[in-house]
């Protein structure tokens, strides 16, 4: 009898009660990857198998473990999986204390270890209990702030699925008035450049805008650092691919995300793309209002 063909890559999708399992699952799910919920333990091998032999090359596993005792079964049945995956990673999810309380109150769900204990009580409980799983995990993901929207996000930086394209490079801009983003690879400043802020008839645009472009490159110090940028990342960029990096995020900045750090932004993407790689852009605060940012 033919071995079966091992998962590519497993998933396993755990952490604290209302930090965003399920949520994690039906977007990894949108990736393409194939997800079981709540799995027992000892029928992990098996699954695995089944899914192998069904060709299936991506499964992420939801697990519930809450006490103690299913902590020490996950740690004893996740090990012998490593034989049936190429690849397996544990993805744990967690939120503070406080705003884990809020979503039980606001939801108005029963925490699942809040048979004879308070919701405060539960939540803390459960922390304590998964301290071990948590030190073991692949990646933490904190969504204490994140909307559901910012947790694709991060899954499909994090979780692409097609694992033999091109490293995806992440570009977004940012203004500094409105707080710094603080899961980027890397942070850039642009408020050296000249500030379309102080030009009235700029103000009101944007960096999409061509009429900010042009007076972004008046004085060559924009297309400048344009230059310093794109020799950088043909410098990093197949590092880091050797290291099997699957995702880089750049952040650019400037005072409020209006102006300079949209046109660095675009004008980096234009000219990476041109290089052959992957590039998604993303302005996070040109909803603030066009021009109300400072540049």
């Amino acid at each position: 009898m033919s071995v079966p063909q091992k998962i590519r890559h497993l998933i396993l999708v755990t952490g604290l009660s209302g930090a965003g399992k399920s949520s994690a699952l039906k977007y990894l799910e949108d990736l393409g990857y194939f997800w079981v919920d709540n799995l027992p333990f000892e029928l992990m091998p098996t699954c695995l198998e089944h899914f192998a032999r069904q060709g299936q090359a991506h499964l992420a596993i939801g697990i519930h473990v809450r006490d103690r005792v299913g902590v020490e079964c996950f740690q004893e049945c996740r090990q012998p999986l490593f034989d049936l995956a190429e690849r397996v990673e544990t993805l744990f999810l967690e939120a503070d204390t406080d705003v884990l309380i809020r979503r039980y109150r606001e939801t108005r769900r029963r925490h699942p270890l809040a048979q004879e204990l308070t919701v405060s009580e539960a939540v803390r409980l459960e922390s304590d209990n998964l301290a071990l799983v948590r030190a073991n995990a692949d990646m933490i993901i904190d969504t204490t702030a994140m909307t559901v929207p910012q947790l694709k996000e991060h899954l499909d930086q994090a979780f692409h699925a097609d694992l033999d394209a091109d490293m995806m490079i992440f570009i977004r801009s940012f203004g500094f008035k409105h707080g710094v983003s603080t899961d980027a690879d890397m942070v850039l400043d642009g408020r050296f450049l000249l500030n379309p802020h102080y030009e009235e008839a700029l103000r009101h645009l944007t960096g999409l805008d061509e009429p900010v472009v042009r007076f972004l490159e008046q004085d060559g110090e924009a297309l400048l650092f344009l230059d310093r940028l794109t020799s950088l990342f043909g410098y990093l960029i197949p590092r880091y691919q050797q290291e099997k990096k699957r995702y880089f995020t750049v952040d650019i900045g400037c005072t409020g995300g209006q102006h300079r750090s949209v046109y660095l932004v675009e004008r980096l993407a234009e000219r990476l793309i041109r290089l052959g790689h992957p590039v998604r852009v993303r302005h996070r605060d040109l909803d603030h209002g066009k021009g109300g940012g400072c540049g």
